[in-house]
């Protein structure tokens, strides 16, 4: 961990050495323009759309990291939340199934409602569970990502009490302009990909990206003789249209169509680094997506303008696994069937003036999720089991967040949202006997922000206050029928921040301290019957730490990024109904230090050389902090030739250059005497040949 924070603190030195604030006009940096001498090597202009006050860097008080598409758009890079495991407080667990922000699983501390912790958004659209998995986390054609982390509740609401990810990609101009790619690599891996914009009218301006995947995987099932056992094979259309109704106004419609066939993520060898199962079943996942966004821009007055914003997204998934995960077909096929919708309106009324930046919004969605189990458990003999549940939720929300500057030095960014939810859930299941539950839960919540930014020039100083939440809901006791109210959990978030930016420099740290009450947990009532649980308000806890992160342009040819965070988690008050006593735990999937570096050389213009180490310190797998995940180190590389006069890139990289091996996550399970091990991706090469037009 040592070589980071040396990376960093060298990087913070060269601030002696750059342009000093005399030199530069008392502006935004961004956006502000003057005479520099002839050797300047200046970075890409830090700009962010992901909150919805239209905040420049500098007045954001938020721990956020800008990811530039020139980094991420490249064969290296795969398409996947693995790309971004490592980034200052960013975790991606299981083998890319959930991520962690500073600590706390997207998916839940302790169990898993469906109501995420974190949030992703593509394009407009909140990406639900299911369209991740179809693959809508894709980097072709992308034009940057956004990480916030820490509570966005206020502006985002819903889904956002750890923070949010925002992919945009590129949206349509009057450009006549496109790329075509294909590449192959280690393990079966193949990709086509093309984009194009074009030009349909003085007004209308069209973008049309496919990309498509097929990977073998590096998992095989002896049992069938499957050496796909571990592929993922995806389809990726996006249309995106602009119509330009005058100099300011416009509509925006992008339309994404997503497919992914996916196998398996374990191995199951007494070695887990042999990549085997032995399965008379093969794990099949095939995820569908369908989402679409439409956006209304319109300038009401030199000050004021208005954005609508409507996202619509349906998916479902048809899997089938092996029931009791051995070679014998004691349990049989396990079947599952899930289905998801999400619908949003969201109306934006933005007033800017030389004092003022404020953004009025009314916020609607209606997220409906339907699951289907079949199987059977071994107890001891096999025994049917048939789940089904359904869970509805609609939400209404007005919110106001306010930036106000005093003067060029002092501003102040106050914000309030109301949100009210409704929730019903429905379940019906067979175990032994028929069980029927229902139940409903809804209550609205206020969720204030407070932050004070002081502005010197090209740096920031700024500290706040923001209330996070994740919404109550209803919980189903599945042995009991029993049904089960649980409260909204919130979190009382402080931090304080700084931000630098100079032609060369980028620096921004984050400090924080979360204390979380009403915690939302799993409580098991019976030992090895997971039917016998709820989700209850059970838990306490606390985290603190913070982000460091820097982006220096040596010179024309030497680049350095380089991030690290630290983050402590605690229960302190959790203790189950089995005698269970968390207190004083650490959270699952909480590495308490990642980091990163990346260094880019190019001797020419031709010639790119990029490297990226990451790293990720061992963290606990559950709440008993009885299962745990060793201590990573990834390293990346790739090297690409751009053939200008042929409009030609060729890149060739290689990922976990030195091949590190680790078991990330243990799930075997001892009642079935089965072993299942996720494991990390080997050492992978690759090429990519890129045509741009």
């Amino acid at each position: 961990m040592r070589i980071f924070i040396a990376v960093l603190f060298t990087i913070q030195a060269s601030l002696a050495h750059a342009q000093t604030a005399e030199q530069t006009p008392q502006t935004t940096p961004e956006t502000a323009t003057t005479e520099k001498p002839a050797e300047t090597y200046k970075l890409q202009q830090v700009q962010i759309l992901g909150n919805k006050e239209d905040k420049s860097y500098l007045e954001s008080t938020e721990s956020i990291t800008v990811i530039q598409a020139e980094s991420y758009d490249k064969g290296v890079k795969a398409d996947s939340l693995k790309s971004i495991n490592g980034l200052p407080n960013v975790q991606v667990n299981k083998n890319d199934n959930t991520f962690s922000l500073r600590g706390i699983n997207n998916i839940g501390v302790t169990g898993y409602q469906k109501d995420n912790l974190a949030s992703i958004l593509v394009d407009d659209v909140f990406q639900t569970d299911l369209a991740i998995s179809a693959g809508a986390f894709d980097f072709w054609d992308l034009d940057h990502v956004e990480i916030y982390r820490g509570a966005q509740s206020t502006t985002q609401g819903i889904n956002s009490l750890a923070g949010n990810i925002l992919l945009f990609h590129r949206k349509a101009t009057d450009a006549t302009e496109g790329a075509a790619k294909a590449g192959f690599g280690s393990y079966g891996y193949k990709e086509v990909g093309v984009v194009s914009n074009y030009k349909l009218s003085e007004d209308l301006f069209g973008r049309t990206s496919v990309n498509v995947e097929r990977y073998d995987g590096f998992i095989e099932n002896v049992t069938t003789g499957n050496d796909r056992w571990g592929r993922q094979d995806k389809n990726y259309i996006s249309q995106d249209l602009v119509y330009k109704l005058n100099a300011f106004d416009e509509i925006r419609w992008n339309i994404k169509i997503l497919n992914n066939e996916a196998g398996g993520t374990y191995s199951q060898s007494t070695d887990p680094f042999d990549y085997k199962v032995y399965e008379d079943v093969d794990n099949r996942a095939l995820t569908n997506n369908q989402q679409t966004s439409l956006r209304y821009t319109k300038k009401i007055n030199e000050n004021s303008s208005n954005e609508t914003i409507l996202a619509y997204s349906q998916s479902d998934q048809d899997a089938t696994a092996d029931a009791d995960g051995t070679s014998a077909a004691t349990a049989g096929t396990r079947y599952e069937d899930h289905k998801d919708s999400y619908l949003s309106v969201e109306n934006l009324y933005k007033y800017q003036s030389e004092k003022v930046k404020n953004v009025l919004g009314l916020h609607y969605h209606d997220y409906v999720i339907k699951d289907d189990y079949n199987f059977n458990v071994l107890a001891p003999g096999p025994i049917p089991v048939r789940q089904k549940t359904e869970k509805y939720q609609n939400t209404y929300a007005i919110f106001d967040s306010m930036l106000y500057k005093f003067n060029e030095n002092h501003a102040l960014n106050l914000g309030l949202r109301y949100e009210y939810m409704q929730n019903k859930y429905d379940s019906y299941i067979v175990y032994g006997s028929t069980r029927t539950a229902s139940g409903n839960e809804e209550g609205g919540i206020l969720l204030p922000k407070i932050g004070y930014i002081l502005t010197e020039g090209i740096s920031s100083y700024g500290i706040s206050y923001t209330q996070g939440y994740r919404t109550g809901g209803v919980s189903v006791n599945r042995w009991t029928s029993t049904v089960a109210e649980y409260d909204p959990e919130t979190t009382h978030n402080f931090e304080l921040s700084y931000k630098r930016v100079q032609d060369q420099l980028k620096v921004a740290a984050n400090v924080f301290y979360t204390h979380w009450v009403d915690q939302q947990v799993l409580v098991q009532y019976a030992a090895n019957n997971p039917y016998n649980s709820a989700i209850v308000n059970a838990a306490s806890s606390e985290l603190y730490g913070a982000e460091l992160e820097a982006t220096y342009n040596i010179n024309a040819h030497n680049a350095l990024t380089a991030g690290v965070g630290y983050n402590h988690t605690r229960f302190i008050d959790f203790k189950g109904p089995l005698n269970q006593n968390y207190d004083g735990n650490e959270f699952p999937f909480a590495s308490p230090w990642t980091g990163s570096v990346n260094y880019t050389f190019k001797p020419t213009d031709a010639w790119n050389w990029d490297n990226t180490l990451r790293y990720l310190s061992s963290s606990y797998g559950d709440a008993a902090n009885t299962k745990s995940a060793p201590e990573q180190w990834y390293l990346d590389t790739s090297l690409a030739y751009l053939m200008a006069q042929w409009k030609l890139n060729s890149e060739f990289y290689i990922r976990n250059v030195l091949d590190q091996k680790y078991v990330t996550y243990d799930a075997s399970n001892a009642y079935y005497g089965t072993k299942v091990y996720q494991v990390n991706s080997p050492r992978e090469f690759g090429v990519r040949v890129t045509y741009f037009w």
